[in-house]
């Protein structure tokens, strides 16, 4: 019995360090999430994501926000759509400001008193993180239940503080707040953007109000914004949140991950070089970052161009991308493709001074010294 239980303490202290280390790899990269009190009645929950606070002196990148209402329940939700996906540019990284409302009377909060808390939102919360944070001016909500009904009162009273709203499965969306959604989309006085929001078929005492809500962005469909209500068969009270953001997320974002193209046939269908170039300029405007075009698109032209042999589009992207295949950290592998398309080609100098730039970054490489005194011995006999 002795034996047992010593074999088994083993097994359980090999799992516990096992776990803290994976707890400590996991934690070191997520990013700082601290708390902050405003006063006695409200607190708040902040999320800045890893990069922002990198110890360079040129990082001063601005980052987009989501507050999130309910944030003892949702508030890492959000952080999680955005470390699934921020390593491959399919999202933005943006800060997370959790809004604790566990402590408080939620319904005096929401409805109740929601004119005296939508100055709270306007004067205290966003002016707070405005003037701590490095923020753009990319402002998004997402509230659930009572918080979501919340939303048409804040942004009708507030039309222009929020650019993007993600609601699920709302309460309170009374008349006189559908009413006013329809004032300020008639009077064009609102800047947001997007609505996302969420309902679960089995919750029908609301659906009244939902489809009311759709039918008053479809009657102001001259607006710029953009919406989508998902009613949804498989979700229900309390599982709507996961589609909204999960699905409203990646809706609101769908511009943002680079484009790539399947074929150059597919490229020239986009409209060519003039149509990415002004793609990615109004990518970086509206998301305030780089206007240049991704390195991801510009080496997937260029390998598509390689894999269809197209030497003439090849050539006039690596003119077009002045200098991005020696700049780009490229496989031996790769840079072999590209050195044997230009022999292929019987472009000799160019794969030649391929290999010269790549030993300059690698000068200890074999394999690369190899391959150009290959070259050099076949094409200077």
């Amino acid at each position: 019995m002795n034996q047992f239980l010593s074999v088994l303490i083993f097994f359980l202290s090999i799992n516990v360090l096992a776990t803290e280390l994976v707890d400590k790899r996991v934690v070191d990269n997520v990013g700082d999430i601290h708390s902050i009190t405003l006063d006695n009645n409200q607190s708040l929950t902040v999320y800045l994501p890893e990069k922002y606070s990198e110890n360079n002196s040129e990082n001063n990148d601005a980052y987009p926000v989501m507050y999130v209402m309910d944030s003892e329940k949702y508030f890492l939700h959000a952080i999680a759509y955005q470390k699934t996906l921020t390593w491959q540019d399919k999202s933005p990284a943006f800060i997370v400001v959790g809004i604790n409302t566990e402590n408080l009377k939620r319904r005096d909060l929401l409805a109740n008193n929601a004119l005296e808390f939508i100055d709270t939102m306007q004067n205290k919360i966003v002016s707070h993180v405005e003037q701590h944070y490095r923020t753009n001016d990319m402002k998004m909500y997402f509230g659930w239940e009572m918080a979501g009904g919340f939303a048409l009162e804040l942004f009708a009273k507030r039309p222009k503080l929020f650019d993007a709203y993600f609601l699920a499965s709302s309460t309170h969306f009374s008349m006189e707040r559908l009413k006013s959604v329809n004032e300020i989309l008639k009077s064009k006085k609102s800047t947001a953007e997007f609505f996302y929001y969420t309902l679960g078929s089995v919750e029908s005492w609301s659906l009244e109000s939902h489809q009311g809500l759709a039918k008053i962005f479809t009657s102001n469909n001259k607006n710029d914004l953009k919406w989508e209500f998902n009613l949804s068969k498989s979700d229900d009270h309390y599982s709507t949140p996961l589609d909204t953001f999960n699905k409203g997320l990646a809706l609101y974002f769908s511009d943002y991950s680079p484009i790539r193209f399947y074929s150059i046939k597919q490229f020239k269908d986009f409209g060519g070089m003039i149509a990415l170039k002004k793609y990615y300029k109004e990518r970086g405007i509206h998301y305030q970052i780089s206007q240049d075009i991704h390195d991801d698109t510009k080496h997937y032209l260029l390998n598509q161009s390689i894999n269809e042999g197209d030497f003439e589009f090849f050539k006039m992207l690596v003119n077009e991308f002045d200098g991005f295949i020696e700049r780009f950290d490229y496989s031996i592998g790769f840079i072999n493709k590209i050195a044997q398309f230009y022999l292929d080609n019987e472009a000799v100098a160019q794969a030649i001074s391929l290999y010269q730039s790549e030993l300059i970054k690698n000068p200890n490489s074999a394999e690369l010294l190899d391959a150009l005194t290959a070259i050099s011995r076949k094409y200077q006999q």
